[in-house]
């Protein structure tokens, strides 16, 4: 899932399985609860932007019912989408994001300086490392030090809404309905992912959306099946477990991690929330099927099928296992898949996508539908003047896939940053370093499913996606936001958590969980219940 799941994930890091985010309701709270700042009722009569989809792009494979558009290659000769810089020619300064090694600086980095002069002017990008986000952010903040551009994530700052009120510029008249037509690479993110934009009954953010993309998988190592004579396609738990035993010995385990999300999945257990009978919301943390979905994690790692070293190691470690052939499972979101495929060992690695085995046997279970937004991005209200400004400069840095500045923005220079290999930009190792601006951060259209020179990747995307995405189950709390659990919830979410982890590990008994839990809602729980539930209700109402 794939979300304020930067900051969450950096608490769970030492988990056993990144399925505690779903599991611990850390994953998908965007948008309810605004204490001073408004009821969900004034977010909901906001009129959003409108939709309107970018007719000059075209897909190979057009996906539907929530599944991402995929391109087995890239658009030949791609055309300029925009009339020429954007901005208003001043320089603009970014705090964003990376998931990558820090490029080099802009004084030795030619895609930067390229970028900068196609722009029109000197673009700043102050790099965060994920895993120190929210820290830097709240210093900078508390600095007031916030740039013209800022990157920020729903629900994952405490007092989200007064901050923004206090801090950020109000877009609502340059992007609410038919305004936003003066970006049409803004107009073409769909309407799902504006709701996190919306704090106070006021739009202060355009969305990063994910969709579909932040749904979690659990990976399997096809090509390694295959050659072993091995059908990944099961049934029922009892068949994958015994695929799990089959792949482990000697230096080789099945799992990278423990799959709790599929094991939660596979027990039928709601996306992070659920409506009671009483119309109101209730944490699957309470769900008596935890306990039971909790062994099942447990024995796997009992058994010696999870590698040793997984609590110890981040997930790109944990990715590095499977693509080594270390492991041959690893659980993630559907956003890792060209991650893993580009790595420099993937070679002609194949992968696939576990569908959850009903615990009960007799065919498979749904899986949970990830959060329609990734991140948000902020003008500061210190540059509120340039508001319409900067955002055609994010319009310019979402426009379409086929583009020639999606191209560039993406992979950089030909014969620099990248080389057309049967029509397609492969990175060169200067365009691994120097493209890691984090702009996909900052601004980018809806997700396309492709991989430069592989399309059976973006076709076994594709299909995998169309085989779990329509009937996925989504998270009734996912465009809502509860106060107290900006304030809270990464703390006794944490909590709960280092529970998780010492149950799998078996340091604690499963039977810890039920007191966690109550923990957990004495603490911040219920409260955060009640906010959630309020704003369902006035949302649904």
């Amino acid at each position: 899932m794939s979300h304020p799941l930067i900051a969450r994930r950096r608490l769970l890091q030492g988990s056993l399985g990144v399925g505690a985010l779903a599991a611990l309701g850390l994953a998908g709270c965007s948008n309810e609860g605004r204490g001073d700042t408004g009821s969900q009722a004034e977010n909901d009569a906001v009129e959003l932007p409108a939709y309107i989809p970018y007719e000059g792009f075209v897909p190979d494979l057009k996906g539907e019912n929530g599944v991402s558009d995929t391109v087995l290659q890239y658009p030949m000769n791609p055309v300029a989408a925009t009339a020429g810089p954007p901005g208003d020619g001043a320089d603009v300064g970014v705090f964003a994001l990376t998931n990558a090694p820090v490029p080099p600086p802009m004084s030795q980095n030619v895609f930067w300086q390229e970028l900068n002069d196609r722009l029109g002017f000197t673009l700043s990008v102050a790099l965060v490392p994920s895993g120190d986000f929210t820290e830097r952010f709240q210093t900078t903040v508390a600095g007031d030090q916030l740039p013209d551009l800022f990157t920020y994530f729903p629900g994952g700052v405490p007092g989200l809404p007064a901050l923004l009120r206090e801090r950020a510029a109000d877009l609502t008249d340059l992007l609410s309905g038919d305004a936003v037509q003066d970006y049409p690479f803004l107009a073409n993110i769909p309407t799902e992912s504006w709701r996190a934009a919306v704090y106070g009954g006021r739009i202060y953010g355009v969305p990063i959306a994910r969709g579909a993309q932040s749904s979690p998988a659990l990976y399997r190592r096809d090509d390694v099946l295959a050659a072993q004579g091995i059908d990944g396609d099961v049934q029922s738990w009892d068949d994958l477990l015994a695929i799990f035993r089959e792949l482990t010995g000697g230096n080789t385990w099945a799992l990278s991690n423990v799959p709790m999300q599929l094991i939660r999945q596979a027990h039928g257990i709601a996306n992070a929330w659920e409506v009671g009978a009483d119309g109101g919301l209730v944490s699957v943390n309470e769900d008596e099927r935890q306990l039971e979905a909790l062994e099942q994690g447990r024995r796997l790692v009992a058994d010696g099928l999870v590698h040793p070293d997984t609590t110890t190691s981040d997930n790109q470690q944990r990715q590095a296992w499977v693509v080594g052939g270390t492991t041959m499972f690893f659980e993630g979101t559907f956003a890792a898949w060209p991650n893993l495929a580009n790595l420099p060992t993937a070679g002609d690695m194949r992968l696939g996508v576990v569908v959850p085995p009903a615990i009960e046997g007799g065919g498979v279970a749904d899986v949970w539908l990830g959060p329609p937004t990734h991140n948000l991005t902020g003008i500061s209200i210190d540059s509120t003047d340039r508001a319409a400004a900067l955002l055609d400069v994010l319009n310019y840095l979402a426009a379409p896939f086929g583009s020639a500045e999606h191209i560039f923005k993406n992979y950089g220079l030909e014969g620099v940053h990248h080389n057309l290999v049967d029509g397609d930009p492969v990175l060169t190792d200067k365009g691994q370093s120097e493209t890691q601006l984090g702009l996909k951060y900052i601004g980018e259209g809806p997700w396309v499913n492709y991989v430069p020179g592989k399309p059976d990747v973006a076709q076994a995307q594709f299909d995998a996606q169309s085989a779990v995405v329509p009937t996925a189950i989504p998270n009734p709390a996912s465009t809502l936001f509860s106060e107290t659990q900006s304030r809270k919830g990464s703390q006794i979410g944490s909590a709960l958590g280092s529970v998780e982890t010492d149950i799998l590990q078996g340091r604690e008994p499963v039977s810890a969980w039920t007191e966690a839990v109550e923990r957990w809602k004495r603490d911040g729980g219920d409260q955060i219940r009640d906010e959630l539930s309020e704003a369902y209700a006035e949302s649904e109402g």
